[in-house]
Formats: C-alpha cells, structure tokens, sequence
C-alpha cells in the first residue's frame, strides 16, 4: 500500500512596514504606537497590535533561518516565492551606515559587542538592531575568511545570496576590518561610512594581489617595487629634477593649470609623502594609519597650497604621464616599474580626492608640507 505524505499551509503575508519596525528593533508595543497614525481608516489598538504580533511572530520563526540564506531559500516551511526570500534576505543584511560607521574598523570581537551600547547612544539606532548588523557582519566574515577559489565578492554573493551591490559594501567593511585600518582618529572624524567604503574599494582595487584568495592582502610585491622606486627617483637629483620640471609643464598645459609655485618648491616632500604611504602597505602596523597618513601628508598638503580636487586631479595624472617621459631614469627601470608607479598613483588620486575635506582652522595650523 502506498504511503501519502499530506502538507498543508497558508500563504504567508509580508508586510514591509512592519518588516521595517521588527528589523529597526522596535517591540511590539512600540510599533504598534508608530503605526497607528498611518492606518486608514483608524482600527482598534488591539486589532492592530494583534496584527503586528501576528507578523513578528512570522519573522521571529525566519530569524534562524535567515542566519543560512541559502538554506532559507531551499526550504518550503515559508511558502513564499523565490523573490519574496530574496527581499527578506536583502532587507534583514541591510544595513545603518551610521551604525557600520561606528563598527568600522574594530575587531569584530565580544568585546567590541558589548561596546555596541555607544553605537546606540551615539547612533539613535535600537541596540537590537545594532547587535544584529554587527552578528551580520561577523557572520560574513567567519563564513568567508576560509573560502577558496572565488573573489570576496563572488563568495558573499554565493554563501549570502545579497545583490551584487550589497555584496561589494560587506567586501569593503571586512577589507578594512580584517587589516585592522583605524578610522576613529580625531582627523577622520568628519568623514561618513561611504568615504572609507569607497577607499577600501580602491585599496582591493589598486593595491592588492591579484589572487582568488577570498580575504585580499595587500601586495607585497608593490610595496617592494614602492621601496625601489622611493629610492632611485629621490635619491638621483638629475632624476628628480626632470621629473619635477616634466609635471610642471603637464600642468601648465592644462586648460585651467593650478597655481605651480608651492608645489614645485615642494615637490619633493609630496613624492616623498606618497611613497611613504606605499611603503606602508604590506606593514601591518603601519598599514593601519594609512588613512590618517593619506589625509595628513597628502590632502592637508594640497589644502595649503589651495588646490581644489580638480587641480589634484591633474597633478596626478601628470604624475602618471611623466614617468615613462622621465629618460633620466633609465628604460629599464620604467619598463620594470611602470604598472606599479600607475597602481601607487591611481590609488593615492581616487583615495585622497575622495577624502579632501577641509579641517578645523586649528588643525590646520599645526600641521605643514613637511611634516
């Protein structure tokens, strides 16, 4: 006799004005506050408040589940459709800049959990919700630090199922929270999360190995080219000069060329700022500043002079044109070290446009080309 296995269920209904208030931490009662105004036409406080249990109660049960993404989307205890799993799994690794802004950084640690009570303070954001962006986070990367064979990106989008560009953010954080780059300095305080989001997509970009490791490190072989280069352009006059004078007639080229004086009495200090910063990539106590030496020694500089983004811009590109123009330095050396010089230069350009912001009057004053 053939044995039957009968399943029944109904439709499950996701309200995603009440997804929205469970996934910001509110309780039932709370939400049920938020929500009254907006129903029309009005309703009982118990039917809605029963209502909105009714929902949380639903996201509770998919609370475990969505902890798997790949698992959540196998199962059938939800019937819900394919996009409908994908929404909630998109929505629950969503994230509060400000909150990441906060995290950004740290260790994702224990102990840095039990810090979260400041991100809330400071955040606004519910400690609930705080505590789940960072468990997100630490959940990706623990899932991730062993994988091989794909890129970060690739395996976050295969092990989490988030859209390419959720995805590419959660690549970025662990970038910069696995080499431990610290962007809580008093200096970097005016920047936002998107700032050193981007920068960390320059630094996987411009600076790292090409390899499919999941987590990159930064690459040492660019920082030893760096260290080469550091010396056979500063330490050779005839090759500094030319370079100097080569920059100075690119921009004087330009179509609104910037004002040259400064920065051709200070050539050297900048060339040598910026290669300092390569030489830091593949140290990790050093590598850890790297922000705040891309913003003192090198955006502080371009604000003294009075550049604008623009002006830098040029400045860079100049930089990248004149090095292989530059026959004080022999052939082979810019055959040897051409694509390194365009990876140092087109990194610190994109890092140190994104991150030119004026500082207080006060921290400006004390700081100069050659510090």
């Amino acid at each position: 006799m053939s044995e039957w296995m009968v399943t029944t269920s109904s439709a499950v209904v996701l309200d995603e004005s009440i997804l929205q208030l469970w996934l910001l931490g509110h309780n039932v009662d709370q939400a049920t506050i938020l929500r009254m105004p907006a129903i029309q036409p009005p309703v009982p406080s118990r039917v809605l408040k029963s209502y909105i249990t009714s929902q949380y109660r639903t996201y509770e049960m998919m609370h475990h589940y969505l902890h798997h993404p790949r698992h959540f989307a196998g199962q059938f205890m939800f019937p819900l459709s394919q996009s409908a799993k994908q929404h909630l799994i998109e929505r629950y690794y969503s994230f509060d800049e400000a909150v990441i802004r906060e995290i950004l950084g740290k260790k994702l640690s224990s102990r840095t959990r039990k810090d979260l009570d400041e991100v809330h303070e400071k955040t606004g954001i519910k400690l609930t919700s705080c505590r789940r962006q960072f468990d997100n986070l630490k959940r990706v990367m623990k899932k991730v630090e062993d994988a091989e064979g794909r890129t970060l990106i690739q395996d976050i989008e295969h092990q989490f199922l988030l859209p390419h560009h959720l995805a590419r953010q959660y690549a970025h954080i662990l970038f910069i929270a696995d080499n431990k780059l610290d962007t809580y300095r008093k200096r970097l305080s005016c920047y936002q999360f998107a700032d050193f989001e981007y920068c960390g997509a320059v630094f996987m970009q411009y600076w790292t190995a090409s390899t499919l490791d999941t987590l990159p490190e930064f690459d040492p072989h660019l920082a030893q080219d760096v260290r080469d280069l550091k010396s056979l352009i500063l330490n050779d006059r005839a090759v500094l000069d030319e370079f100097r004078n080569r920059v100075s007639n690119n921009l004087a080229q330009s179509a609104h060329p910037p004002v040259l004086e400064r920065i051709q009495s200070n050539f050297k200090v900048v060339l040598r700022n910026m290669l300092t910063v390569g030489c830091m990539i593949n140290q990790q106590k050093e590598v850890r500043n790297i922000f705040v030496e891309i913003t003192d020694k090198l955006v502080d500089a371009f604000l003294q002079v009075g550049w604008s983004p623009v002006d830098m811009e040029l400045f860079y590109n100049g930089l990248i044109a004149e090095f292989h123009n530059t026959t004080s330095l022999t052939s082979r050396y810019r055959e040897r070290y051409g694509t390194s010089w365009i990876r140092l230069v087109t990194g610190i350009k994109l890092a140190s446009i994104r991150l030119y912001r004026q500082p207080t009057t006060q921290s400006l004053l004390t700081r100069s080309f050659t510090r």
